[in-house]
């Protein structure tokens, strides 16, 4: 438990986790001057003969507890953390096998920890200066955008939603994570993840868009390369909730777009008001008659629209657009 990390919270469910023979090899491995070994060294450590060696590591690097890399030419293999191995554990095992209680304050420490690992650069970018990392979900973007990073990738897979296993908070979809070209080809060498055509990635995106889902990804991707587009519901995904804790509405994820109303063209069907995941599009309590039938009146509180377009995509009038914020 020490070795590996694991939270005192996640402790009397280790042994849903890892068995006796990974445990073994964390804590041979981490007791290694260097981290990095090869599945030979692995087999010297244990006293196994390669082909167990070889079993026992592929196993561990397939459910998150190893990393791999590969140094001119020659693959090793490193201890992961709790912390990756949780993540995975809620997507692919049996996570549903902790009972709920557990889970949920399980799922809000993993909360703590995320916002633990990225506050000093959120901190930095609230007050203007560049992060010394990417951040994740830095940007949220619209429909259009993230399907220009399809056409742009080679590699395209779908795992599911790490943040919607673990909150559980939502109906929303669950198979919605796509990853891309380097990080979708390291989910397919690990075993993980479905395969999909460019085609079949947009249909994803589109079919998660009508589901209510909003679309977070790195902004700068053309510089620095694709990694992922991450679908997200507010109630569970990790960004928007650290997002709140942190007060970094607008700075991260980045807001890019804002809305801009016409209520003169509204018929106050209030299907913005359903779709909006921050209550910026609310009903205010007026009354209104439109084509002979009385519904309530929409409005709007800009101060509270994170810029997602979920709106705009739902509208069946036209009365919402998305403006760019560089243009106000």
């Amino acid at each position: 438990m020490a070795v590996f990390d694991v939270w005192e919270q996640a402790r009397p469910y280790l042994s849903l986790m890892v068995d006796e023979h990974e445990m073994e090899l964390v804590i041979q491995m981490t007791d290694q001057a260097d981290q990095n070994l090869t599945v030979e060294r692995v087999a010297d450590l244990l006293g196994l003969n390669y082909a167990q060696a070889s079993e026992l590591v592929q196993r561990a690097y397939s459910r998150c507890i190893l990393n791999k890399v590969v140094e001119k030419g020659v693959t090793k293999y490193s201890p992961a953390d709790f912390y990756d191995r949780l993540d995975h554990f809620a997507k692919y095992e049996n996570w549903e096998d902790i009972p709920a209680e557990d889970r949920r304050i399980i799922n809000r420490r993993f909360l703590d920890e995320f916002i633990g690992r990225h506050k000093v650069n959120v901190q930095r970018k609230m007050r203007g200066l560049e992060a010394e990392n990417a951040l994740p979900n830095d940007t949220i973007m619209l429909l259009s955008e993230v399907e220009e990073m399809i056409d742009a990738a080679t590699d395209i897979v779908v795992q599911p939603c790490d943040c919607r296993k673990l909150g559980g908070n939502c109906d929303k979809p669950l198979e919605t994570c796509i990853w891309l070209d380097q990080g979708a080809r390291e989910a397919l060498d690990r075993g993980h993840g479905r395969q999909l055509t460019k085609q079949e990635a947009k249909e994803l995106l589109r079919w998660a868009d009508k589901k209510g889902l909003m679309h977070t990804a790195d902004s700068e991707w053309k510089s620095r390369g694709l990694h992922a587009i991450c679908n997200c519901c507010a109630c569970d995904c990790y960004p928007f909730r650290a997002a709140q804790e942190l007060n970094s509405k607008g700075v991260w994820p980045k807001s890019c777009y804002i809305v801009q109303y016409d209520r003169e063209r509204c018929n106050q069907c209030g299907a913005c008001v359903k779709r909006c995941h921050f209550d910026a599009f609310y009903h205010d309590g007026s009354i209104i008659e439109v084509g002979g039938k009385v519904k309530k009146g929409v409005a709007i509180d800009l101060e509270k629209c994170w810029g997602c377009s979920l709106c705009v995509n739902t509208c069946p009038e036209g009365a919402i657009e998305m403006v760019s914020l560089e243009d106000r």
